[in-house]
């Protein structure tokens, strides 16, 4: 059951995290700090939007999806 509610966020992580992903920076970062950037602002952005309480949040899903976005648009 608990494979099924990380895949159904992984899903709904996604969109979040590609929007994170290729949001313009004010300064150029190294690619790690980038990636913490846009782990943080997509976590965020979960909460805000009503999609997971922050104690629910898995965050290796999140470091999962934002790492996927920014493979899947480099």
């Amino acid at each position: 059951m608990k494979l099924l509610r990380d895949l159904w966020l992984l899903v709904r992580c996604y969109p979040v995290a590609k929007g994170r992903v290729l949001a313009d920076r004010p300064m150029k970062y190294p690619g790690t700090v980038r990636h913490m950037i846009a782990y943080n602002e997509t976590r965020s952005e979960l909460v805000k939007r009503g999609i997971r309480d922050e104690e629910q949040i898995t965050g290796a899903v999140v470091m999962i999806a934002v790492g996927i976005a920014y493979l899947m648009n480099r």
